[in-house]
C-alpha cells in the first residue's frame, strides 16, 4: 500500500511551480524534468492540467474552475472526483519538492561500484553529499 501524501491546500492557496522544472506537453499529458532532482514525473490529463496552474497566482479554487471548465464536467459526481484528483495531485507535487516551499523527501543517489558482490551483482554506494 502506497501512503497518501500529507499536504493539503486551501482554496485560497496559490501553489507556485519551483523553477527548473522543464516540462514538455503532448496529447493532453505531461512529462516534467525537475532539473536540480534529477527525476523525471509523467502525468496524465489531470495532473498535467493541475500543474500548468501552479503559476502562484491561481487560487486552488480558481484551479478547479479552470480544471472543470477544461474537462466539461458538470455532474456533481463528477466534480467530486476531479476535485479529490486536483488535490492528490497538488499534493503529490508538494511531496516531490515541486512546489516553492515544500521541500521533496531526501534523495540518495546510488551509483555501481566497480567491485561486485559474491553473487556477481553490483555493490551500489551513495554519494558522500546527496
Amino acid at each position: 500500500d502506497q501512503a497518501q501524501p500529507a499536504a493539503t491546500f486551501a482554496a485560497s492557496d496559490r501553489p507556485e511551480a519551483i523553477a527548473d522544472v522543464e516540462v514538455a506537453v503532448f496529447d493532453g499529458e505531461a512529462v516534467l524534468f525537475d532539473v536540480n532532482a534529477s527525476m523525471v514525473h509523467h502525468l496524465n490529463a489531470v495532473p498535467a492540467a493541475t500543474w500548468l496552474c501552479c503559476d502562484g497566482e491561481t487560487t486552488v479554487a480558481d484551479m478547479l474552475d479552470e480544471l472543470i471548465e477544461t474537462f466539461s464536467v458538470d455532474d456533481p459526481a463528477d466534480i467530486e472526483t476531479l476535485t479529490a484528483a486536483m488535490h492528490d495531485s497538488l499534493a503529490r507535487f508538494a511531496a516531490e519538492g515541486l512546489l516553492v516551499g515544500c521541500p521533496g523527501a531526501a534523495r540518495v543517489m546510488l551509483e555501481p561500484t566497480p567491485e561486485l558482490a559474491d553473487d556477481g551483482t553490483e555493490i551500489l554506494t551513495a554519494h558522500d553529499n546527496p
